[in-house]
């Protein structure tokens, strides 16, 4: 493993930092609404700091990530529509003479349409053919497939958002290359991804629920600023994003590490109370905004 080198700063003195619960992945691993905390493939641990998963084990992410339908994540749409609102707003303030965007991993397309209904030029690229069909049948722009996408032209955007993307892919930089190719001049790029040096991920250790098989890069302040500097991108500010949930859905997900509630949630599951809206900020993520370089 040793020959190996680390997809952030290339480097071959790595460690074994968590063994595979699985071997192989297929498409169904990858679902965004996957509740198997903990299981992962193998992990590595860089001396610059970055955690990957070991590229032995790792396939053709894209093409499984083409097959890959999700469900349950439309029906979680009110709750995430909420969520992307508040990411815009955050995107918008950074830059607030955007008149495009686009989106990054869209899924099935929430920010976009969001951003149009805010005035904005915006599309996105998204690998799930299903997810961004289902953008498509609503008079989303959401295209399929991944960074560089021949299909955009020369478009560029004031905004480029990234939204819990870059802990999905083997080559970080190259993502944020390819996003940084595509924004105007003067454009912003936002970014999220969990923290792997937060408080949350310290205490559940290998518990964690940012510890799943679709995570293949684990960031820390540090590590994700390298890998902004290596693609030629300099951040601006961080903050600590929130998120919006379902009542059912967080029950549902503390229940995984506190039975009893879980118990007590599938009971209640059909309970109007179960689909109420709830914000939430764990701290156990980061947001950074970043521009161009030079």
């Amino acid at each position: 493993m040793t020959e190996v080198p680390c997809p952030l700063c290339g480097r071959t003195d790595h460690r074994a930092w968590k063994p595979a619960d699985v071997e192989g992945l297929a498409s169904g691993d990858l679902a965004i609404t996957d509740r198997r905390y903990g299981t992962t493939l193998a992990l590595r641990e860089c001396v610059c700091g970055f955690r990957f998963a070991d590229p032995r084990a790792v396939p053709d992410l894209v093409a499984l990530y083409r097959d890959l339908d999700d469900p349950a994540y439309e029906a979680g749409e009110a709750t995430r529509l909420a969520q992307q609102r508040a990411l815009l707003e955050r995107a918008c303030r950074a830059a607030p003479g955007a008149r495009s965007l686009l989106d990054v991993g869209a899924a099935n397309g929430l920010l976009v349409e969001a951003a149009g209904a805010a005035g904005l030029d915006a599309a996105g690229v998204e690998p799930s053919a299903s997810l961004a069909a289902a953008a498509r049948r609503r008079g989303v722009d959401v295209r399929t497939g991944v960074l560089p996408l021949a299909e955009l032209g020369e478009r560029r955007f004031d905004l480029v958002t990234c939204i819990d993307v870059i802990e999905h892919v083997t080559d970080p930089v190259a993502l944020l290359h390819a996003c940084r190719e595509r924004l105007a001049p003067g454009g912003r790029l936002l970014v999220v991804t969990p923290d792997a040096a937060s408080v949350l991920a310290r205490v559940l250790g290998r518990r964690w629920w940012h510890l799943r098989l679709a995570h293949v890069g684990y960031f820390t302040r540090r590590t994700l600023t390298d890998a902004l500097r290596r693609a030629y991108l300099a951040p601006e500010r961080w903050w600590r994003p929130g998120w919006v949930f379902e009542a059912g859905y967080l029950v549902e997900r503390v229940g995984a590490y506190v039975p009893p509630i879980g118990r007590i949630g599938a009971r209640a599951r059909h309970a109007r109370a179960m689909r109420a809206a709830v914000p939430l900020n764990l701290f156990d993520s980061l947001g950074v905004i970043a521009r161009c370089a030079g």
